[in-house]
């Protein structure tokens, strides 16, 4: 409106004379509303908008299908009870597409040639915001997504075996792109790059950790080559810098209101008593007396840190802890971990147990530091001792479930591998844990190559 107004009195004062030009010249243009929006604007905008998708709606829907958390009042008990419909997440898939893909092929394109490591970033966020969107729905729109200015305004679908090819693709020209000098940009992004500051190692060591991630997505479908593609990928992410924590890709959030941690903002601020912990999750970790678990709940009306059963609504159990509900607590996108984790499964998977124990008891470390802030000699002695001849699949997708506290990629390891086994809710919706998120609404409605896909027990493409 404010530019609407200004540029109307502008031709208003031209059409009275030319004497008064000068005067004018460039008081048409709204300094609130900027003609074009900068590449360091693009840049928070997508990673703010990555955090949201992260740490959200997605991140606590997740969490409860897989009972790591348990939703007692309304609609987190609708989800927690499979009643997961598709009007529920409009608002994720649109902030996918608009607030990531569509400004991310806007910051590439702008960025251009001259500026390759805002180019490369822009890569790394879209294989990320792309990752979640295929994980949770399977076929969706990515060669045509994003491209309403070229009149595309109804995407096709691509599936999902295409959308992981190309996210991997994605990657491979983020490195490339990262790799190049300081010196080869007109332009270094700084603190509009709200993760890692402009520091092109991290970002590349990240994006070599997340070919790890869909390299082994594949498990299913290629045991054996997605076994060696992730350990080469895991080698390249420890050789350009995920060596530990400090190299952690992490959401950023802050004091103010409007930077809240989201997990902090639903459970504590807007939402209270939605959701509690899970005694899935709780359950393992009190048998295995372990430290995280202060840091992940708060304390039970007894004192104790005991979740809630999935069928149960009892508001006396352990509610979400500080670790992922403090005003300003990072929120994990791709960590030291996980990359740990997955080569341990890799190597098991190949037939290593030697590496695979070696990478487990590292993984289980790193994951009691990143959480606690110390290790814990007793605890790791207990869980983070294994051997060749002791280390189990089920022992590393069991402790990576309890890792992964909050993500989206306990879900997915769920979906993957079946551990650790879990009983669908008895009075569910349906008959099973949901594999699959339905489409969205806005696009049956209004994308005829939409799939409609409602059966949320259908497992997407690397399930299978």
């Amino acid at each position: 409106m404010k530019k609407i107004v200004y540029t109307v009195l502008a031709l208003a004062l031209l059409m009275t004379g030319t004497g008064c030009k000068k005067f004018i010249d460039g008081y048409d243009v709204s300094p609130n509303s900027p003609s074009a929006v900068t590449n360091a604007l693009l840049l928070s905008n997508t990673q703010v908008a990555y955090f949201a998708t992260a740490s959200g709606q997605l991140s606590r829907m997740s969490s409860m299908l897989v009972q790591q958390t348990t939703g007692i009042n309304f609609q987190s008990r609708d989800i927690n009870e499979y009643v997961i419909l598709e009007g529920d997440n409009v608002n994720e898939w649109n902030v996918i597409y608009t607030n990531g893909i569509v400004n991310l092929r806007k910051l590439y394109a702008q960025a251009g040639a001259a500026n390759p490591h805002y180019q490369g970033i822009s890569k790394v966020m879209q294989a990320l915001f792309m990752g979640v969107a295929t994980d949770l729905w399977g076929d969706v729109p990515n060669r045509e997504a994003g491209q309403g200015m070229d009149g595309k305004f109804s995407p096709v679908y691509d599936n999902q075996q295409v959308v992981i090819q190309d996210i991997q693709a994605y990657l491979d020209e983020a490195i490339t792109l990262l790799s190049k000098p300081a010196s080869a940009n007109v332009q270094l992004p700084g603190s509009d790059d709200l993760v890692f500051q402009g520091d092109a190692g991290s970002w590349i060591a990240t994006a070599h950790a997340l070919k790890a991630r869909y390299h082994n997505r594949l498990s299913k479908k290629d045991a054996a080559g997605s076994a060696a593609n992730a350990l080469t990928s895991v080698a390249a992410a420890k050789a350009a810098g995920l060596t530990s924590n400090d190299a952690n890709c992490n959401a950023i959030f802050g004091q103010n209101s409007n930077e809240y941690n989201q997990w902090y903002a639903f459970t504590v601020v807007e939402r209270a008593g939605y959701m509690v912990a899970g005694a899935s999750m709780t359950n393992l970790m009190n048998g295995w007396s372990d430290p995280r678990l202060p840091y992940y709940c708060t304390p039970d009306s007894g004192g104790g840190y005991n979740g809630c059963p999935v069928n149960v609504q009892n508001d006396q159990a352990s509610g979400i802890g500080p670790y992922l509900a403090t005003p300003d607590a990072p929120f994990p996108i791709v960590s030291y971990a996980e990359l740990l984790f997955i080569e341990a499964e890799a190597n098991f998977r190949k037939g290593d147990k030697a590496a695979a124990a070696t990478a487990f008891n590292d993984a289980v470390k790193a994951s009691v530091l990143q959480v606690t802030g110390a290790a814990n000699p007793a605890f790791e002695a207990a869980q983070a001792a294994e051997t060749a001849g002791s280390i189990t699949l089920e022992k590393i997708m069991t402790h990576k479930y309890v890792a992964m506290y909050g993500q989206i990629e306990a879900w997915t390891d769920w979906r993957r591998t079946g551990i650790p086994t879990l009983t669908a809710n008895p009075d569910g919706a349906v008959s099973g844990i949901p594999r699959r998120l339905p489409t969205v609404q806005d696009e049956r409605l209004y994308n005829p190559n939409a799939p409609a896909e409602n059966d949320i027990l259908k497992p997407v493409w690397w399930d299978q």
